[in-house]
């Protein structure tokens, strides 16, 4: 059930009307029903997992807790964090692993399993490691209530592809259950239809015409690869941050707040800023889980490269189970590696730091490069469209721009609109403006967006992952 489906819209009136209806005290009870008939709605069969995983959580805590002395509460911890992960290596790594390294030395190249990852199983299982691991190091305290933790989880706004959530950052909330109004939902509709336009005019437009690059055969131009190249970057940052968007909307239409998840990243002058910008929820979780118990930066330089590569290794791991994928982490690893070891070089500058445009077109660059590796099915397809802009033929502008005049029309209008995308100016544009005026504009936002889109939607890049 995608958000930018006509199905969900009929869900969520359901929904919010069940919201106003429901005592106070039973709306958690609400979420819990209403996120299972969202996530059952892609495959009822399974149902049991998200399940499954919260009790895996909520037992696991109690187990720890009541451990007899800081060793054996630290070993149950681990063994509370193994027992979340393993449905995740056992879905979506065991192919992965028996194709690629068991495959050849016992004469099979096909798939073990051959099974549909299950939707949202990265974000549940990264969710739910935060809140055991939380309440280990006592930074949240654990709840007596199975219910609030299973409603923490299966929230249906972020169930499936984040904003990837701490505790401390919905539990609260879910157990207060601030209520909706009706004055308050201007606000809400604005930013859900800021996401809806990113989805169904910018991500899905421009992916069409990305898709017709990858699925081309042969030598590419260099004009179609750098369509591929600079395309995707639209499109994958306006399905996801769209995706964002039409979340932190939808929770904060039945009072919820979610922390947003994007913050301009084109515009970050390094790659260690964009990472601070991108998918921040999971930039700050690999950060807090895996890069800081690593050693951080703390303990030298030797290190701390090791430990910038190991985390965008798993990383890219964590995207998919693919040897593209494990590149792309890699690539990142190295550049923001160099970004660390050239701080020192950077602050001798006279103005102390590279020129900001130059730091932004150079990051930019990078990821959109990089992200080549992300998209692509194959090494050798990114290697093709890697090589592209500087051995592929230059010819046909003319049909080239006419037979993708639309595409590149929007990608302009992103590039242009990018530094003004920011929650915080819709917020501020509905309580100032006039409200005809932001009617007007809303109403003007869905008639583009159904036009254009024509009723269709693709899936969200990230329910991949």
């Amino acid at each position: 059930m995608l958000f930018s489906s006509p199905i969900f819209f009929v869900f969520f009136s359901v929904y919010f009307l069940l919201h106003f209806i429901i005592p106070k005290q039973f709306r958690i009870y609400l979420i819990i029903l209403g996120s299972t008939i969202f996530y059952g709605w892609w495959r009822i069969e399974y149902i049991w997992l998200p399940y499954l995983l919260t009790a895996i959580a909520y037992l696991g805590v109690i187990w720890m807790n009541g451990a007899v002395n800081p060793v054996a509460r630290k070993r149950r911890t681990v063994a509370c964090v193994i027992g979340l992960f393993l449905p995740l290596v056992f879905y979506k790594y065991t192919d992965f692993f028996f194709r690629e390294l068991i495959g050849p030395f016992v004469g099979m190249q096909d798939n073990l399993l051959n099974m549909p990852l299950p939707l949202g199983l990265s974000f549940v299982t990264f969710t739910l490691t935060a809140y055991v691991i939380d309440i280990y190091k006592g930074k949240f305290p654990a709840t007596s209530s199975a219910s609030a933790v299973l409603a923490y989880v299966l929230f249906f706004p972020h169930l499936i592809a984040g904003p990837i959530l701490r505790p401390a950052e919905l539990l609260p909330q879910l157990e207060r259950q601030r209520m909706a109004t009706l004055r308050r939902f201007t606000v809400p509709l604005a930013i859900f239809s800021l996401g809806l336009v990113k989805k169904l005019v910018f991500a899905d437009q421009v992916g069409f015409a990305v898709n017709d690059v990858y699925n081309q055969n042969g030598t590419l131009g260099a004009l179609d690869a750098l369509l591929a190249i600079y395309g995707f970057s639209v499109q994958i940052y306006c399905d996801f941050s769209g995706y964002t968007d039409m979340a932190i909307g939808l929770a904060l239409a039945i009072g919820i707040r979610l922390p947003n998840n994007f913050r301009r990243p084109y515009a970050a002058r390094s790659l260690s800023d964009l990472w601070g910008r991108w998918h921040i929820t999971l930039s700050f979780w690999f950060r807090d889980y895996l890069f800081q118990p690593l050693g951080g930066y703390r303990r030298g330089r030797f290190k701390a490269v090791r430990n910038i590569l190991i985390t965008m290794l798993l990383s890219g791991l964590w995207h998919g189970a693919n040897w593209t994928f494990l590149i792309w982490g890699l690539l990142h690893g190295i550049g923001i590696s160099v970004n660390y070891l050239l701080r020192p070089v950077l602050r001798r500058l006279p103005s102390g730091k590279m020129p900001d445009w130059i730091g932004v077109l150079l990051t930019f660059h990078f990821f959109a490069f990089a992200a080549v590796f992300f998209r692509s099915p194959t090494i050798a397809k990114a290697l093709d469209i890697w090589a592209a802009p500087f051995i592929g033929g230059w010819g046909g502008i003319d049909s080239f721009a006419n037979n993708n005049v639309f595409p590149l029309l929007l990608i302009l209008v992103f590039f242009a609109l990018h530094r003004f995308d920011d929650i915080r100016r819709i917020k501020i544009v509905v309580h100032y403006a006039q409200s005809e005026f932001i009617w007007i504009a809303l109403a003007f936002c869905w008639l583009v967006a159904i036009t254009i889109s024509q009723g269709n939607t693709a899936a969200f890049i990230y329910f991949d992952f």
